[in-house]
């Protein structure tokens, strides 16, 4: 079994040498925090059943991608959310259309997800 140290190392290295370019630090955040939690959704995940090994592969290899379209996704919508807040002059049926579409959905792929047996949230209900 892999050290926690190892993982946690890794993302402040990439945290540290994206400090310098603006923006990057929060995509590298976002992703070392999706890759924690795909970990933690896998275990529960595997726990339920077992998987072959390419399903837990592929979906690591989906969160590459997944995991920080995502959070892009999410944080913008929060900031349309709160612009359409803001231009409603505080409605918020509108606003919570928005964050509810864009916030809400899955973060993380899991093995059944790419196995077909759970489906895939990336816009929220």
């Amino acid at each position: 079994m892999m050290s926690l140290r190892q993982p946690l190392a890794a993302g402040l290295t990439v945290l540290s040498v994206c400090s310098l370019v603006p923006g990057c630090a929060l995509v590298a955040a976002g992703a070392v925090g999706g890759a924690a939690a795909g970990a933690s959704a896998s275990v529960s995940d595997s726990e339920k059943g077992h998987h072959p090994p390419m399903a837990y592969a592929g979906s690591v290899a989906a969160n590459v991608a997944y995991v920080p379209a995502k959070i892009v996704f999410a944080g913008v919508g929060a900031m349309t959310s709160g612009l359409a807040y803001l231009a409603t002059l505080g409605r918020h049926e509108p606003s919570s259309a928005i964050w509810d579409a864009s916030v809400k959905g899955n973060y993380v792929m899991t093995p059944s997800m790419i196995e077909g047996k759970t489906p895939v949230h990336f816009v929220g209900a």
